[in-house]
């Protein structure tokens, strides 16, 4: 049966922040181009619009009952009053009476009012009258005369007998347009264009359901993620090896997820292991011999069957002859011997190549000679890894799962899609099948990565440089091991833990 890792998802989940700030590395290009092109634009259109001046005139409304004497209850009145006066300044009347006081034949009743704005200052006896105009002169001049009509009107009402009203602070002709305002513009566009270039990488991730991380693995497929691999140099006829300079944080990634893989089944040690993938392209075959290279370092005598015997890629990345193999064994019923396990440039590490292509592969691999077959390799060897066909595109790889004691499934970064890997992970389920996790292959490093990977790499530097420390366990890790040891229970001694080259106290408490 498949078992999923008892492991919290706070465990496994980085901060909503620290998701942010990477998905803002990922698209700095769109936010850039974003308000560069909206600060760009509105720069331009601005210049096209004509400059607009505002000139303001200031009333004071002095309301009277006795001349010559003002009392409490005539301010409150004057205040009252400004409210009034406020609505009629911007009647037809006046407005008319300014038009014929201009004596511009252009100037009409209708356009002097939506040039008009007049204001009632709070708790005081003033009114301000503001005319906009395209002409500062023009605007200081209209504002300066209907303040004058209105004035005279005033002054010849019988309502203001006992008052006045006079004009305190006369327009002066305006030196900068109160519009249009370029750098409230040209922010206000950049900020939108911010907003718009976020709502569009929003967008886009939202859409985007390929596996990034070790929470869209356990989303997708409720598995934990044994570890993540960077992208590897290789050429198109042979995979990247760890022994063909790859760079050393990348080849230390590998001794990780061995690490990973002992702890995941530390309570039913597995003799063979399945690497497979939910579709081709994934890198299951450049996992799978890493990962033997990897366990073969460690001491172990590993075999790696090459059971793709469709695609087969390992004798080719390790310059083997494929015209005997797996497939002759099966189909000869020879016996595993010496001759049949190929030894390789790295030590304790034998491989056994597809052999010839059958026309029937998962006949062949279904039956129970290949069993047969299995059980003398592992008699040989302490640990067996299986290179398998992809899980969606064929059957053999839910037959070889069934007869592995664990599978370890690989997904390539911004590649496989979230429902790929539920599929390959029900598929798995039905052929009862133990899956340890998922490998996340092709890791981007960098601050725009996901996951630990980033964090890794910097904190590799600082022990990479002393060759006889032992490899060590990056913190997102840490809850994997502990998770595993766990379902272990006692049995696991600190001798056993250091060995694997993990320090329990340690470990336990750096989370």
């Amino acid at each position: 049966m498949s078992e999923a890792l008892d492991i919290s998802a706070d465990a496994w989940r980085a901060p909503d922040v620290k998701r942010y700030i990477a998905m803002l590395s990922r698209w700095w290009w769109l936010f850039l181009a974003g308000a560069a092109i909206a600060g760009t634009g509105a720069y331009f259109i601005t210049r096209t619009i004509a400059p607009t001046y505002q000139a303001t005139t200031t009333l004071i409304i002095n309301q009277v009952e006795t001349p010559g004497s003002i009392v409490y209850s005539d301010v409150l009145t004057s205040e009252r009053l400004t409210q009034t006066y406020r609505e009629l300044i911007t009647k037809r009347p006046v407005l008319e009476a300014v038009v014929k006081e201009v004596d511009d034949p252009n100037l009409t009743v209708g356009q002097l009012s939506s040039k008009l704005n007049t204001t009632a200052v709070k708790d005081t006896q003033l009114v301000t009258i503001s005319v906009r105009d395209q002409s500062p002169e023009r605007a200081a001049h209209l504002a300066n005369t209907v303040a004058e009509v209105f004035v005279q009107t005033e002054s010849a009402d019988a309502i203001t007998r006992t008052g006045t009203t006079r004009i305190v602070e006369p327009a002066s002709v305006p030196g900068a347009p109160i519009s249009p305002n370029m750098r409230l513009n040209i922010a206000m566009a950049v900020a939108l264009g911010l907003l718009l270039a976020g709502g569009v990488a929003l967008l886009v991730e939202h859409m985007d359901d390929t596996v990034k991380s070790s929470e869209d693995v356990r989303f997708a497929a409720g598995l934990a993620t044994l570890g993540e691999v960077g992208r590897l140099p290789h050429d198109k006829d042979r995979i990247p090896l760890s022994s063909r300079g790859l760079p050393m944080h990348e080849a230390e990634t590998f001794a990780i997820l061995r690490t990973n893989v002992e702890f995941s089944s530390i309570a039913h040690p597995a003799r063979v292991i399945l690497v497979t993938s939910a579709s081709s392209g994934d890198g299951k075959s450049t996992t799978a011999s890493n990962f033997a290279i990897a366990c073969a370092e460690a001491g172990k005598a590993v075999a790696l069957v090459d059971a793709d015997l469709r695609r087969p890629t390992l004798h080719r990345a390790f310059n083997l002859d494929n015209s005997s193999g797996l497939t002759s064994l099966l189909l000869q019923n020879a016996a595993v011997d010496a001759e049949a396990l190929k030894p390789t440039t790295h030590p304790n590490l034998f491989v056994v190549p597809s052999g010839p292509l059958p026309p029937n592969p998962a006949e062949l691999l279904g039956w129970s000679g290949f069993d047969a077959v299995i059980e003398q390799i592992k008699s040989r060897v302490d640990l067996v890894v299986v290179d398998s066909p992809p899980l969606l595109a064929v059957a053999d790889a839910r037959i070889l799962a069934a007869k592995a004691d664990a599978t370890i499934l690989v997904a390539a970064q911004s590649v496989t899609r979230g429902g790929a890997l539920r599929a390959a992970h029900d598929a798995l389920a039905r052929a009862n099948a133990n899956v340890l996790g998922v490998v996340i292959n092709k890791v981007k490093r960098g601050r725009g990565g996901y996951g630990y990977s980033y964090y890794y790499n910097r904190a590799y530097g600082a022990y990479a440089g002393d060759a006889g420390e032992r490899v060590r366990t990056p913190r997102s890790i840490t809850p994997l091991i502990a998770s595993a040891a766990a379902r272990a229970g006692n049995g696991v001694r600190n001798g056993e833990l250091g060995a694997l080259g993990v320090d329990r106290h340690r470990d336990a408490n750096s989370g």
